[in-house]
Parts: structure tokens; sequence; C-alpha cells
């Protein structure tokens, strides 16, 4: 075999190995942690990542709510302008605020899959992506202050009566540090996010060995032309 078949080949494999051992990371956010505050982090094995409640017209500030069916965000108020705060469980809804959970990889990951709860027919969903940190403090502007600064991935409605939805995201495509999950805006829509997998980019690992197998052939190459010169 040619040092340049062979070079290459290794360098392929060794990018092969690097894919294969890139399993995603399965974040289960269900539980009966009530009132979690706004930030919260969670493992799955050695990774972990941080989920974050937002409000983007506050007042009120935007809490996370854990419950069986998974995260969903509270107000320091209600959405109908009590001063009392909500009692029992809250889905991610939009009456009166808009309201969005980012999840902070800490990296650039490929996202794969996001599961959402008590989504029934009428009950819309949008999915962001981006790499601006500034998409964790939004304060104000809306929904166009998150449309502004990221990529939608996916959007569509809920799956029957308190239904479950899976949603499928390219992982080519969906290869950020933040996504975002929130709502169209100003219907009423409600869900709870319940689990998320997300995968490492394996290629920034993979791209030293594929350097190195390409500069010994050209080294070897530069070899054999000065002997062939003699």
């Amino acid at each position: 075999m040619k040092l340049k078949t062979l070079l290459l080949a290794v360098a392929a494999n060794s990018f092969a190995a690097g894919v294969a051992s890139a399993a995603p990371a399965i974040y289960d956010f269900t539980g009966a942690g009530g009132n979690l505050g706004k930030t919260e982090i969670f493992t799955s094995g050695m990774s972990s990542i941080t989920a974050i409640a937002i409000n983007t017209e506050e007042p009120p500030t935007a809490e996370l709510d854990q419950s069986g069916l998974g995260l969903g965000v509270r107000l320091t108020r209600n959405d109908g302008g009590s001063i009392i705060p909500p009692v029992g469980p809250s889905e991610l809804d939009n009456v009166g605020d808009d309201e969005a959970i980012v999840f902070d990889a800490g990296m650039v990951v490929s996202f794969e899959t996001l599961t959402l709860k008590d989504a029934s027919f009428f009950d819309d969903y949008e999915i962001y992506g981006t790499n601006n940190s500034a998409i964790a403090s939004i304060v104000s502007g809306g929904l166009s202050a998150i449309t502004s600064i990221s990529t939608l991935l996916a959007a569509g409605s809920g799956n029957g009566i308190g239904g479950t939805v899976t949603i499928n995201l390219d992982p080519m495509l969906a290869t950020f540090r933040y996504l975002v999950a929130t709502l169209p805006g100003g219907n009423g829509d409600g869900f709870r996010v319940s689990a998320l997998t997300a995968s490492e980019v394996p290629l920034p690992g993979a791209l030293p060995f594929m350097a190195t197998a390409l500069f010994g052939y050209a080294a070897a190459a530069r070899r054999r032309r000065s002997v062939e010169a003699v």
C-alpha cells in the first residue's frame, strides 16, 4: 500500500472512531423539584447542561418549574398580573409574557432530539439554536430578541390532549452551544420540556490526527523527491 493511501486510511479510521465514541448525552428533566429558581444544572454521565428560564418582557422574573412532565417556566407573579406567585406546575406558556428555556451546553454540540410533554393539538412550539451568549440574559424585546440572534431549527404543534412530541433535529444543522425552547407568542400555547439528547462534535478532536497524517505524507513525498534528484 502506498504511503499516502496508508496515512489517509489511518486518519479516516481515527475520525470514524471519534464519531463512534461521541455517544449522545441523554438529559432527563422530569422530577418533583418544583421551583428550581432561574438556573439548574443537569447531568448525563460525564456531560452536563444548564437550563435557564428567561422572560423576554421582564418584569416579572422567570424561574424554572419542574414536575413529572419536565421543565416549565413560572413567573414571580402570575401572567395575568397577580402579585401572588403561581401555585402548582407551570407550563412554558406566554399569556401576557414571552417565556423561554435556554439550554447551555457550555460548548458547541450537536443537538439531536428534544421531547415535549403536555403539548396538545393547539400548543405550538419554536426551537432555536445560537452561539450568542446574550441569549441567556434577555430581559426585554419579546420574541424578536430571540429570533434576531438565533436560527430556527424546528416549529410545529402538539399531539393530542396532553400529548408527547419528540422533535428530531438534524445534528449537522443543529450544531450550537445554546438551544432555545419557546413559543410563537401571544396565543397562550404551553408545554414542558421533558428530555434532550446532544452529542459532542467529534471533528475538532479528529483534525489534529488528520493534519499529522497529511504532514507525514508531505514530508515523505519531499524525501522521495530528494532521493530521486540525487
